[in-house]
Parts: C-alpha cells; sequence; structure tokens
C-alpha cells in the first residue's frame, strides 16, 4: 500500500533535514547534496516550503549549471543551518 499523503509529508521533511544537517556539519559534499534537495523541492515541495530561498540564490539556476564557488557552498551552507531547525 503506498503511503498516504501525510507520510509522504513526514518522509520528505525527514530526508530534507537530513540532507541539510550533513551540509551544515560539512559531512556531506554540498554539490551533490544541493540536488538532492532539488529533487525533493521539485517532488514535493508543499511539503518542504522552508527549501524555498536554497532554489532562489541570486545567479543560481537549481535545474541549469552551477558554478559552485565558495561563495555559492558557503551561502548553501549558511541557508542549511537556518532552514534544517524549521523542518523539526
Amino acid at each position: 500500500m503506498p503511503p498516504n499523503r501525510k507520510e509522504r509529508r513526514h518522509q520528505a521533511r525527514k530526508a530534507a533535514r537530513e540532507l541539510l544537517g550533513g551540509i551544515a556539519s560539512g559531512e556531506a559534499e554540498v554539490y551533490v547534496t544541493y540536488r538532492r534537495l532539488y529533487v525533493i523541492w521539485c517532488s514535493q515541495n508543499a511539503a518542504v516550503q522552508e527549501l524555498r530561498p536554497m532554489f532562489r540564490l541570486p545567479g543560481v539556476a537549481p535545474d541549469g549549471q552551477l558554478s559552485v564557488t565558495p561563495e555559492f557552498e558557503a551561502q548553501v551552507r549558511a541557508l542549511a543551518t537556518e532552514i534544517m531547525p524549521m523542518l523539526d
């Protein structure tokens, strides 16, 4: 039996929280994890509205080519740290 809407929401939020934690702690590679978060955003954005600022960074097209600069990594890490507690 497929998960119901509430279970899918919980799973999406939990997955996003874990990915954000990896970015915030420095354990996860920023580019790969950013892309994984974008997949969650595209498929379950109603469940993870808190991620919206991450995909509205000036000069960054999350569904296109990214230039992974130290500034990009710092912005994503700062947002991950800020957003993670909102997903509890």
